[in-house]
């Protein structure tokens, strides 16, 4: 396991969703926030490539994802699926090198189903590795700041 010694928060914001909120629960946790929002022209499957890239970056140069949370815009379909589980995995694979780790997903309307479905696969992959996987709609938002 890496030593670090400032903890980062990640906040990854589909293009319309408001990953402002997010950023300001999670600066009073940690140290620092990296925070990604989607261009309005950048495809989803772009977004979350540079989603994977940044995290990658981060990671390589010493840095510690300790709680990362994924901001949905409403937008559904296989493409966009695709997408968040590639960010997803991005950001989640450095926190089970870890051993510890914190990832929410948050959207609203009827989109919090699909991130709450995939908040539980995701849960499930890595179950007893200390990363703890959840939908905004299933925890206190008192608990994930």
């Amino acid at each position: 396991m890496r030593t670090q010694t400032e903890p980062t928060s990640f906040v990854v914001a589909e293009y319309g969703a408001d990953g402002l909120a997010w950023a300001k629960r999670y600066a009073v946790g940690t140290p620092s926030v990296v925070s990604l929002v989607q261009a309005s022209d950048e495809a989803s499957h772009e977004f979350a490539v540079r989603v994977r890239e940044t995290a990658r970056a981060f990671v390589r140069g010493g840095g510690r994802i300790a709680r990362a949370v994924l901001v949905g815009a409403g937008a559904t379909g296989a493409t966009v699926l695709a997408s968040r589980s590639l960010a997803i995995r991005a950001l989640v694979a450095p926190m089970v090198d870890e051993g510890e780790g914190t990832m929410v997903l948050h959207a609203a309307g009827t989109d919090r189903f699909s991130m709450r479905a995939l908040a539980d696969t995701v849960a499930g992959q890595v179950s007893g590795t200390g990363v703890r996987v959840a939908a905004s709609i299933d925890v206190d938002v008192a608990d994930v700041a």
